[in-house]
């Protein structure tokens, strides 16, 4: 994704956010690493993320499966090479459609938007900051505890997930994905990387 070339002097969430914002099409890539204590190692996939004009979200794996997982108005479709799509309503997931919205939002640069079903908090300084979301929602706050987005500049370099019993999903993207990752991929090494680089 192509960052806007706008600066901040003094952190705040306003600020943060319009920096952050795309204007769609957008693509970037990512690798999501999955954390949980049922798992001896974490789950590694790579692939990109695209955000359309018409707010649709595409999450496309593309190692070591391949995999399209498409949001679009209130229909999420998954399909996987070889197998019949899957369709159903964000109706049935109201956790995933507050995730979604959250990082609609981001995108998009609404603080509004994301008032509605996120407390927000921004840490930090322009060259190393922390965008932190709390779910409002005690019903979304089961599954997800906060979704904690981290970069310098107006560049996010990860997204963490983390669920109450401390499973978490980080997420490179941009830049971060062409790091070189160590071996194990230990949790803490990446938390490291993702707050400073």
């Amino acid at each position: 994704m192509l960052a806007p070339a706008i600066s901040f002097a003094a952190l705040d969430a306003d600020t943060l956010l319009k920096s952050l914002a795309r204007p769609a099409p957008a693509v970037t890539p990512f690798v999501e690493v999955r954390y949980s204590k049922l798992l001896e190692q974490p789950i590694v996939v790579k692939g990109q993320l695209e955000y359309h004009e018409d707010g649709t979200l595409v999450r496309a794996v593309k190692d070591p499966f391949q995999e399209r997982t498409e949001i679009q108005g209130e229909t999420v479709t998954i399909a996987r090479v070889g197998k019949s799509p899957r369709k159903f309503s964000l109706k049935r997931a109201p956790e995933l459609r507050s995730m979604l919205g959250g990082f609609s939002a981001v995108l998009g640069g609404g603080r509004a938007d994301l008032e509605k079903d996120f407390n927000i908090g921004a840490t930090g300084e322009p060259a190393a900051w922390k965008l932190a979301l709390t779910p409002k929602s005690a019903q979304v706050g089961k599954y997800v505890r906060d979704i904690v987005i981290e970069g310098a500049k107006n560049e996010p370099r990860c997204i963490i997930v983390t669920q109450p019993d401390d499973g978490s999903s980080l997420m490179l993207v941009g830049k971060a994905t062409e790091s070189k990752l160590p071996t194990p991929l230990a949790r803490d090494w990446l938390i490291n990387f993702c707050a400073k680089g």
